[in-house]
């Protein structure tokens, strides 16, 4: 099992309700790390860039949404696309069907060949559209060309500051109309203060908010 996996596993699982107490184990477990892209920052540790919350005005639109396939009807359609940690590819299904997408790239981390050839073949019927990376994702994003992507789906760490980093990138990345969107918008990780942040500093807003009961909200932003 390796250490990303672990990560994700912990931040993913817990309860929001047990979160300082996950989170002083999660900084215990994993110590910050100072290399570039990757960070082991938890709620408990946060820029002073960070708001302490968004302004009312640019929470007027936002929609709510009750399921993060609910948010998929709101992306663009036929168009190009990229998920960041894919995984086994189940959500990737729902990405398919519901926005047909023209381009879709799946990125991910696999552990092993194996896993990545599972999902290979999960959408063998696919080829032509879909296209994989093994890669980190702010690697595949700096390679990206601007406005590239009609919007993307960041899953990846959920870290603060590689969440920031990603977020950073693809707002060049993205298309002015576009969307950038993603998972575990949840108080145990870093991904509140993240988008947040990144609010603060650009001008994309939060547009849509998913409310799964389990905790592992989706958001996704548009510029204003």
């Amino acid at each position: 099992m390796s250490l990303l996996w672990a990560k994700r596993a912990i931040t993913e699982s817990c309860p929001d309700r047990l979160s300082p107490l996950v989170a002083g184990l999660y900084r215990t477990a994993f110590p910050p790390d100072t290399s570039e892209g990757t960070a082991a920052a938890t709620v408990l540790n946060r820029e002073e860039a960070v708001p302490e919350s968004l302004p009312a005005a640019e929470l007027e639109n936002v929609q709510l949404l009750p399921h993060r396939t609910d948010l998929l009807e709101h992306m663009p359609t036929s168009g190009t696309a990229a998920e960041f940690g894919s995984g086994n590819g189940a959500f990737a299904e729902s990405i398919v069907r519901i926005t047909q997408s023209e381009t879709l790239y799946l990125v991910d981390q696999w552990e092993s060949d194996e896993e990545r050839q599972a999902v290979e073949r999960r959408f063998s019927e696919h080829q032509g559209t879909i296209h994989f990376r093994g890669a980190e994702p702010i690697s595949v994003l700096r390679d990206a060309e601007t406005d590239s992507l009609d919007w993307v789906y960041i899953n990846s760490s959920h870290e603060y500051e590689a969440t920031l980093a990603e977020l950073r990138e693809s707002q060049r990345a993205v298309a002015a109309d576009g969307y950038i969107a993603g998972d575990d918008y949840k108080i145990v990780n870093g991904v509140i203060p993240a988008v947040h942040q990144f609010c603060a500093e650009t001008d994309w807003r939060l547009a849509y908010l998913t409310l799964e009961t389990h905790g592992r909200r989706s958001y996704a932003l548009c510029k204003e």
